[in-house]
């Protein structure tokens, strides 16, 4: 890969000849996708991009390249790659990776106290991050640079095909909810969701759908997901549902997209709705472990 002239970096982390920086905006997408990949290789869950989700992921995650970074060394090869999102008073570390055969001069930590930098500059409150658990450097990484864990977060998938019938499910039928509704509706959310799953990340994403039930006795509920060619994903279930309403939601949206493969991201692991979830033949693929630091 072509090598970058390097932009001007926040004070803070030290630079040398041997490991210095660039700022991620000054690569395109197939560039980053390239470097990201390759950090990868050896990952617990590798998790590879193209040019196209790398695109997508910056845009419907708030990423700003400007406050990313890639590390070069001493022959301006790429050594690793970070990624910084910004939304108000807080950032979200993201994609750091290292290519495993230029691991040198703490480029992982570099990497990091970049990000944290950038943030400070840019009068962030909290920086978050995940990391998948069985990480052990990295996690220790952030133990190291004052991140507190908060919770373990699940991701949870659902193999393709249509549920068994269940006929006292099916004298109910579920409404699809107007595509204008939907960010009314994402503000009556349960709360608390992960960067991943904010309503600001699921209507940046888009294709959005949603299936709304209101039985006879007055109780209600909806689930908000999007649905791509080939997968089912983001769920978000209304605050205060019923586990029978959702139960019988989550049936009918299997039942009306058989072919989809279903996978959702971040649901915390004491939530009420993952039994439901396993009922409806969701299981756990691993975990992550949410991590915060308060910089004020």
């Amino acid at each position: 890969m072509s090598s970058k002239s390097e932009a001007q970096l926040p004070d803070g982390p030290e630079s040398t000849p041997e490991r210095h920086a660039v700022r991620a905006s000054v690569y395109s997408y197939d560039e980053l996708a390239a470097i990201y990949n390759e950090s990868r290789t050896d990952y617990i869950v590798p998790m590879p991009m193209n040019a196209r989700r790398m695109q997508e992921y910056v845009t419907n995650y708030d990423i700003d390249l400007d406050a990313s970074f890639v590390s070069l060394n001493i022959d301006e090869l790429e050594t690793g790659v970070g990624m910084l999102g910004l939304r108000d008073e807080r950032s979200w570390i993201t994609r750091l990776g290292v290519i495993p055969y230029r691991r040198q001069k703490r480029v992982g930590q570099y990497l990091m106290e970049l990000m944290l930098q950038a943030s400070v500059e840019r009068n962030v409150r909290l920086v978050q991050l995940e990391v998948i658990v069985g990480n052990e450097p990295a996690h220790n990484l952030f133990l190291k640079l004052g991140f507190e864990p908060t919770r373990e977060l699940l991701i949870i998938r659902r193999p393709p095909g249509a549920p068994d019938p269940i006929p006292a499910y099916d004298e109910f039928t579920p409404q699809e909810v107007p595509e204008g509704d939907i960010p009314h509706m994402l503000e009556g959310r349960e709360v608390d969701p992960s960067w991943v799953e904010e309503n600001s990340s699921l209507l940046n994403a888009g294709s959005l759908r949603g299936f709304h039930l209101e039985v006879p006795d007055g109780r209600s509920g909806w689930v908000i997901f999007q649905r791509t060619p080939f997968q089912l994903t983001h769920f978000v279930i209304s605050g205060g549902i019923d586990a029978d309403i959702a139960r019988i939601l989550l049936y009918h949206i299997h039942k009306a997209y058989p072919m989809q493969d279903t996978k959702t991201e971040n649901l915390p692991e004491n939530h009420r709705m993952w039994p439901i979830f396993q009922e409806a033949g969701y299981f756990e693929v691993f975990r992550r472990t949410e991590m915060f630091l308060y910089l004020r």
